[in-house]
Protein backbone atom coordinates (compact mmCIF):
# COMPACT_ATOMS: atom_id res chain seq x y z
CA UNK A 1 0.00 0.00 0.00
CA UNK A 2 0.98 3.59 -0.72
CA UNK A 3 -0.13 6.58 0.63
CA UNK A 4 -0.28 9.74 -1.76
CA UNK A 5 -0.86 13.10 0.08
CA UNK A 6 -3.23 15.27 -2.58
CA UNK A 7 -3.23 18.77 -2.32
CA UNK A 8 -5.77 21.62 -3.79
CA UNK A 9 -3.04 21.59 -6.96
CA UNK A 10 -3.29 17.45 -7.36
CA UNK A 11 -7.10 17.23 -5.95
CA UNK A 12 -8.12 16.86 -9.99
CA UNK A 13 -5.57 14.18 -10.76
CA UNK A 14 -7.66 12.28 -7.92
CA UNK A 15 -11.04 13.72 -8.68
CA UNK A 16 -13.06 10.80 -10.16
CA UNK A 17 -11.22 8.42 -7.45
CA UNK A 18 -12.21 10.39 -4.26
CA UNK A 19 -16.05 11.37 -5.98
CA UNK A 20 -16.83 7.93 -6.22
CA UNK A 21 -15.00 6.34 -3.04
CA UNK A 22 -17.17 8.97 -1.03
CA UNK A 23 -20.45 8.29 -2.81
CA UNK A 24 -19.73 3.85 -2.33
CA UNK A 25 -18.98 5.12 1.42
CA UNK A 26 -21.73 6.67 2.46
CA UNK A 27 -24.66 5.78 0.01
CA UNK A 28 -25.11 2.55 1.07
CA UNK A 29 -25.48 0.16 3.52
CA UNK A 30 -26.99 0.71 7.00
CA UNK A 31 -25.76 4.68 6.70
CA UNK A 32 -27.50 5.27 3.28
CA UNK A 33 -27.60 8.65 2.10
CA UNK A 34 -28.50 10.88 -0.97
CA UNK A 35 -25.12 12.34 -2.61
CA UNK A 36 -25.65 13.27 -6.38
CA UNK A 37 -21.52 13.36 -7.82
CA UNK A 38 -22.16 17.21 -8.76
CA UNK A 39 -22.90 17.88 -4.87
CA UNK A 40 -19.97 15.35 -3.85
CA UNK A 41 -17.51 17.08 -6.65
CA UNK A 42 -18.24 20.47 -4.68
CA UNK A 43 -17.92 19.46 -1.24
CA UNK A 44 -14.64 17.81 -1.81
CA UNK A 45 -13.44 20.50 -3.75
CA UNK A 46 -14.18 22.42 -0.64
CA UNK A 47 -11.99 20.24 1.41
CA UNK A 48 -9.13 21.20 -1.02
CA UNK A 49 -9.34 24.78 -1.08
CA UNK A 50 -8.81 24.99 3.00
CA UNK A 51 -6.88 21.15 3.13
CA UNK A 52 -5.98 18.28 2.09
CA UNK A 53 -5.91 14.77 1.92
CA UNK A 54 -3.98 11.41 2.24
CA UNK A 55 -4.88 8.38 -0.51
CA UNK A 56 -4.31 4.86 -0.03
CA UNK A 57 -3.63 3.05 -3.24
CA UNK A 58 -3.22 -0.89 -3.62
CA UNK A 59 -2.42 -2.17 -6.88
CA UNK A 60 -3.12 1.39 -8.35
CA UNK A 61 -6.67 1.55 -7.12
CA UNK A 62 -7.74 3.74 -4.14
CA UNK A 63 -8.31 1.57 -1.37
CA UNK A 64 -9.33 4.56 0.82
CA UNK A 65 -8.97 8.16 1.89
CA UNK A 66 -8.43 10.33 4.86
CA UNK A 67 -9.20 14.52 4.06
CA UNK A 68 -8.56 17.14 6.68
CA UNK A 69 -9.45 20.72 7.15
CA UNK A 70 -8.73 23.37 10.02
CA UNK A 71 -11.34 22.47 12.38
CA UNK A 72 -12.90 26.23 11.72
CA UNK A 73 -13.91 23.87 8.54
CA UNK A 74 -16.60 22.23 10.36
CA UNK A 75 -20.04 24.35 9.96
CA UNK A 76 -21.42 21.86 12.27
CA UNK A 77 -18.77 22.62 15.31
CA UNK A 78 -20.84 22.63 18.73
CA UNK A 79 -19.82 25.63 20.72
CA UNK A 80 -18.61 23.66 23.94
CA UNK A 81 -15.71 22.56 21.38
CA UNK A 82 -15.09 25.71 20.60
CA UNK A 83 -15.06 26.88 24.15
CA UNK A 84 -12.75 24.56 25.61
CA UNK A 85 -10.25 23.78 23.06
CA UNK A 86 -8.29 26.20 20.89
CA UNK A 87 -10.01 25.35 17.46
CA UNK A 88 -7.32 27.22 15.46
CA UNK A 89 -4.57 24.65 16.56
CA UNK A 90 -6.77 22.11 15.48
CA UNK A 91 -7.06 19.89 12.62
CA UNK A 92 -10.19 18.05 11.49
CA UNK A 93 -10.39 14.80 9.89
CA UNK A 94 -13.28 15.65 7.68
CA UNK A 95 -13.92 12.81 5.74
CA UNK A 96 -12.65 8.81 6.35
CA UNK A 97 -13.40 6.60 3.93
CA UNK A 98 -12.35 2.87 2.96
CA UNK A 99 -13.84 1.09 -0.32
CA UNK A 100 -16.60 -1.22 0.40
CA UNK A 101 -14.22 -4.50 -0.71
CA UNK A 102 -11.56 -2.98 1.48
CA UNK A 103 -13.09 -2.74 4.68
CA UNK A 104 -12.03 -4.70 7.89
CA UNK A 105 -8.28 -5.25 6.76
CA UNK A 106 -6.87 -2.37 8.61
CA UNK A 107 -6.62 0.35 5.85
CA UNK A 108 -8.37 2.70 7.94
CA UNK A 109 -5.87 2.18 11.39
CA UNK A 110 -3.45 2.78 8.34
CA UNK A 111 -4.66 6.09 7.09
CA UNK A 112 -5.57 7.07 10.61
CA UNK A 113 -1.62 5.69 12.03
CA UNK A 114 -0.13 7.92 9.13
CA UNK A 115 -2.11 10.96 9.21
CA UNK A 116 -0.99 10.90 13.21
CA UNK A 117 2.23 10.81 12.20
CA UNK A 118 3.00 12.95 9.60
CA UNK A 119 0.43 15.83 10.84
CA UNK A 120 2.44 18.75 12.30
CA UNK A 121 2.45 19.18 15.68
CA UNK A 122 4.30 22.66 15.58
CA UNK A 123 0.44 23.86 14.29
CA UNK A 124 -1.92 21.61 15.24
CA UNK A 125 -2.14 20.30 18.94
CA UNK A 126 -5.42 18.39 18.66
CA UNK A 127 -6.79 16.52 16.28
CA UNK A 128 -10.73 15.81 15.71
CA UNK A 129 -13.55 13.67 14.03
CA UNK A 130 -16.72 13.39 13.66
CA UNK A 131 -18.57 10.24 13.37
CA UNK A 132 -22.41 8.53 13.26
CA UNK A 133 -22.77 7.02 16.66
CA UNK A 134 -24.15 3.70 15.31
CA UNK A 135 -20.54 3.51 13.12
CA UNK A 136 -19.94 0.54 16.11
CA UNK A 137 -16.25 -0.50 13.87
CA UNK A 138 -15.40 3.66 13.26
CA UNK A 139 -15.80 4.14 16.86
CA UNK A 140 -13.81 1.52 18.41
CA UNK A 141 -11.12 2.14 16.14
CA UNK A 142 -10.74 5.50 17.32
CA UNK A 143 -11.24 5.07 20.33
CA UNK A 144 -8.03 2.28 20.02
CA UNK A 145 -5.90 5.02 18.83
CA UNK A 146 -6.57 7.45 21.40
CA UNK A 147 -9.58 9.53 20.45
CA UNK A 148 -11.99 10.45 23.19
CA UNK A 149 -15.66 11.34 22.62
CA UNK A 150 -16.48 15.44 23.57
CA UNK A 151 -19.55 16.48 21.96
CA UNK A 152 -22.53 14.96 19.93
CA UNK A 153 -24.93 16.40 17.29
CA UNK A 154 -28.17 15.65 15.59
CA UNK A 155 -27.34 15.74 11.52
CA UNK A 156 -30.50 15.47 9.11
CA UNK A 157 -29.56 13.65 5.97
CA UNK A 158 -31.44 12.56 2.56
CA UNK A 159 -32.17 9.23 2.40
CA UNK A 160 -30.38 7.98 -0.44
CA UNK A 161 -33.80 7.05 -2.41
CA UNK A 162 -34.67 10.26 -1.30
CA UNK A 163 -37.41 9.66 -0.13
CA UNK A 164 -37.37 11.69 3.53
CA UNK A 165 -34.52 12.71 5.43
CA UNK A 166 -33.94 11.30 8.35
CA UNK A 167 -31.71 12.61 11.73
CA UNK A 168 -27.96 10.97 11.87
CA UNK A 169 -26.87 11.45 15.49
CA UNK A 170 -22.61 11.97 15.16
CA UNK A 171 -20.23 12.24 18.26
CA UNK A 172 -17.14 14.57 18.24
CA UNK A 173 -13.83 12.53 19.69
CA UNK A 174 -10.16 14.41 19.92
CA UNK A 175 -7.10 13.57 20.79
CA UNK A 176 -4.12 15.81 21.82
CA UNK A 177 -1.07 15.15 19.08
CA UNK A 178 2.30 14.01 20.02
Amino acid sequence: MIFINVDERKFEAYKNDLVRLYIDSFSAGKSFQYHSEEETEAYLRSIFAVGYGILAMENNEPAGAILMTPLSFDELLPKEIARKFNVERSVYVAEMMVEKSKQGQGIGKKLLTFFLKETDSKKFERAFIRVWVENEAAVGLYKKMGFDVCASIVQPKLLADKSRTFDFQKIYMQQKLR
